[in-house]
């Protein structure tokens, strides 16, 4: 009996050690990408009029771009492109497609479609809503244009294995 638990010890230590192992991992792959969302929030808030920031997105396409929606003082909904080397571009929300308004206009479109990720960003120097989705067994890429909601020509496909 002693020595079972003996064993029984040392294997929850061993799994222990494991689970902490993979927390820290977890921490160390994920630390640079949450670093870069608070960086792009602080950002958004010292270049723009943003006060509250309630969701983040990093799009990249062409160049990286942090995307930051949020609240201006007087409570309006309000989008932040944060792009290196480029000024802010701040764009009301009311000046363009909501991802709701969107993801309804691709509903209609596109008909029976699996949207895998659809995040703001920058296409062609145009702020657009990025599309990945997967039609039967081929997975495409396409944008809308931010302030319209207009698909663009544009459709890339992604080779199949």
């Amino acid at each position: 009996m002693r020595k079972r638990t003996k064993w029984l010890l040392l294997s929850l230590l061993i799994l222990l050690l494991v689970l902490f192992g993979l927390h820290r991992f977890y921490i160390y792959v994920n630390q640079d990408y949450w670093n870069g969302e608070s960086a792009a929030i602080q950002q958004a808030k010292q270049e723009s009029g943003l006060v509250e920031s309630d969701q983040v997105w990093k799009s990249v396409w062409d160049e990286v771009c942090w995307v930051v929606k949020g609240k201006d003082e007087s409570g309006r909904d309000m989008m932040v492109w944060l792009r290196k080397d480029h000024a802010p571009e701040v764009r009301l929300l009311s000046e363009g497609v909501s991802e709701d308004q969107v993801r309804t206009l691709i509903k209609d479109r596109l008909p029976g479609i699996k949207i895998v990720r659809l995040l703001p960003g920058v296409y062609n120097d145009k702020l657009v809503w990025q599309l990945f989705y997967k039609e039967k067994d081929h997975h495409y890429y396409r944008f809308f244009d931010f302030s319209k909601g207009e698909p663009l020509e544009e459709v890339f496909t992604l080779p199949n294995r």
